[in-house]
């Protein structure tokens, strides 16, 4: 469809597909393009305030029922799509941006390097306030409130509230939150999970195994609020981390646990490797001393790129302001009959007579 219109002070410019129904209301300075390959659809009862700017040469836009856009937002070059639900409110001088460069060739100049198309979706009740920027690629999910000036680069889970540059989850809303009920009401999160379930716990990795709530980065926790949780369980996680980028990984940990919350780590016992290396060498092949130093390496986050002993990880923690630090037995904890690292011993799989070789230790905010 082509059509043009200039009426009111209104711009309207489409060479693509653009649907805008009798219900929607634009304001004077407004400039909707939509060119060859793009597509609008606007649903019933939008609302544009004065001098909105949208650009679609590329892509498309798709909106669903009572969404309103405040004065001066510029939506442009939406080439993944820009998927916005019902009820929706992007408040005045929003941003959003939907043409990324891709990575850079040091061969090609600027305007030659790869486009990434990425989406965007704004879901069901959702609220951008003043001067966001929404960069592609994000899901704002249903009923969150993104602050003025926030710069997301990264998704907001539903029913939470976000700031920041870049915008980072700092409580839910309305009492609402990420974590279903439980028995006692404390929030337990089981990062790096793997292909570990633990009933009664939240599940936080880097890959989708089924029982995972959330997949995400484990060492970057924007999603979830500061003082959020009583329990944090990490078997055999922080090992996979560099040593320079451990620390910061504890700290998120830390910022994300209430005061007074628990912090369970278990990682490879290196003073406990050295020693058996010692007595026996690597005997035991890649089932035994390789694997716990270097990763099981089946896949790209399976590689250990750290290693600690009780004396150097205490010293870390207690730097980051973690507290009663101690061992734990994995006998006597609620995930006891879960057999993951924290419980490895060496012969392998003989817990009985073999060797505790995970160093499992257990700290306080």
């Amino acid at each position: 469809m082509q059509q043009a219109a200039n009426h009111s002070h209104v711009i309207i410019q489409a060479e693509g597909v653009c649907e805008i129904p009798e219900s929607t209301v634009i304001g004077a300075g407004c400039v909707l393009h939509v060119g060859r390959e793009g597509r609008l659809q606007i649903g019933e009862c939008n609302r544009f305030a004065p001098n909105v700017s949208l650009h679609i040469a590329h892509g498309w836009m798709v909106t669903g029922k009572d969404v309103s856009f405040g004065a001066g937002c510029q939506i442009s070059e939406p080439w993944g799509g820009i998927a916005i639900g019902d009820d929706c409110q992007i408040s005045s001088g929003v941003l959003i941006g939907g043409q990324p460069r891709g990575p850079v060739h040091p061969e090609h100049e600027d305007s030659l390097q790869p486009l990434d198309h990425q989406q965007i979706r704004i879901e069901d009740g959702a609220w951008i306030g003043m001067g966001a920027i929404i960069h592609p690629g994000v899901t704002i999910g249903a009923h969150a409130i993104v602050g003025s000036g926030s710069v997301v680069t990264r998704s907001i889970p539903p029913n939470t509230v976000a700031w920041g540059s870049p915008c980072r989850v700092r409580r839910m809303r309305h009492g609402s939150g990420l974590f279903g009920p439980t028995t006692d009401g404390t929030v337990r999160l089981h990062i790096g999970c793997g292909s570990r379930y633990i009933p009664g716990f939240f599940h936080l990795d880097a890959q989708p195994y089924p029982h995972v709530d959330l997949v995400t980065d484990v060492a970057r926790l924007d999603e979830i609020p500061d003082a959020t949780a009583d329990l944090i369980y990490a078997s055999h996680v922080l090992e996979h981390f560099g040593r320079w980028e451990f620390r910061a990984t504890l700290a998120e940990w830390r910022r994300v646990l209430k005061p007074g919350g628990r912090l369970r780590l278990s990682v490879p016992d290196f003073a406990v490797c050295a020693k058996l290396y010692y007595e026996r060498g690597l005997a035991d092949g890649l089932n035994g001393l390789i694997g716990l130093v270097c990763g099981g390496q089946r896949d790209e986050y399976d590689f250990h790129r750290m290693i600690f002993d009780e004396p150097f990880l205490t010293h870390e923690l207690q730097g980051l302001g973690f507290r009663h630090i101690h061992r734990w037995n994995w006998r006597e904890t609620e995930h006891a009959d879960v057999d993951d690292y924290s419980q490895a011993h060496l012969p392998h799989l003989d817990k009985e007579t073999g060797t505790l070789v995970s160093l499992n230790l257990e700290a306080t905010r």
